[in-house]
């Protein structure tokens, strides 16, 4: 695959699987715009750079509309285009039904669902009026399977299949697709803060594929859609989980 001459968005590209996402498409030669909360997307942005291919970074909070929509104008300014957006930000934090607060709910939704909807609604204006994009939103397993961080966390990955089956019927005339990915138990940084080592030796257990997957499982995948090899695929949610979820 080979994406000179493409310009893309990465939402939470500071770790995880975003993060590798935004090395790989760079890697394929894609220049990419990296947005995140957190500044540590500075040093994958050197990264990027010290690879001969160009790379920028903006700190933002993605619920923040029009701080969102300056960026996106922004890209637009240096760029006249964007190809690409894979949205990969998100929270997860662990609550049973009991235990989460409206707070919590709220921060969930707002942060994981949406910041989706913010920024695909601003890149799509772009690409609708150039006639081409690649949308891949970065979803969860918890979406179909009600497990993982709890009631708050599986409802907001559910809202982004929805939403993501929405636009994906409505920019469909304007040659857009777009796309939803479930990683589950995928060996990341966030999956240690909320589960640990003895976890994942369980669940490894019950891996048809006896491992846990790696962000560069996601992100192949994701490099995929992104490509004009997914030209006839849309609207659709494919799970990356070692065949976990409908295992015996």
């Amino acid at each position: 695959m080979n994406f000179t001459g493409k310009i893309a968005v990465v939402t939470g590209a500071s770790s995880g699987i975003g993060k590798e996402v935004a090395l790989s498409l760079a890697s394929k030669g894609c220049e990419i715009f990296c947005m995140d909360i957190n500044n540590e997307g500075l040093r994958v942005v050197e990264q990027i750079n010290s690879g001969g291919i160009k790379a920028y970074f903006y700190n933002v909070d993605l619920t923040m509309e029009n701080d969102v929509n300056s960026i996106i104008e922004d890209i637009l300014i240096k760029k006249k285009k964007i190809d690409i957006l894979v949205h990969s930000a998100g929270i997860s934090t662990k609550y049973s039904l009991k235990d989460v607060t409206l707070d919590i709910w709220n921060k969930t939704i707002n942060i994981n669902l949406t910041s989706t909807f913010l920024v695909t609604k601003a890149v799509s204006k772009a690409m609708i009026k150039q006639n081409y994009g690649k949308i891949i939103i970065i979803s969860s397993g918890s979406a179909i399977t009600g497990t993982g961080g709890g009631p708050h966390y599986a409802a907001s990955k559910a809202g982004q299949i929805g939403l993501t089956r929405s636009l994906a019927n409505e920019l469909a005339e304007h040659n857009i697709t777009v796309n939803a990915i479930g990683p589950r138990s995928i060996d990341t940084p966030l999956l240690d803060k909320l589960y640990g080592e003895d976890y994942k030796k369980e669940v490894i257990k019950r891996i048809p594929l006896g491992r846990l997957g790696t962000a560069k499982d996601v992100s192949e995948l994701a490099l995929f859609l992104a490509s004009d090899a997914s030209g006839f695929i849309t609207g659709q949610f494919i799970l990356v989980d070692g065949g976990r979820t409908f295992s015996n």
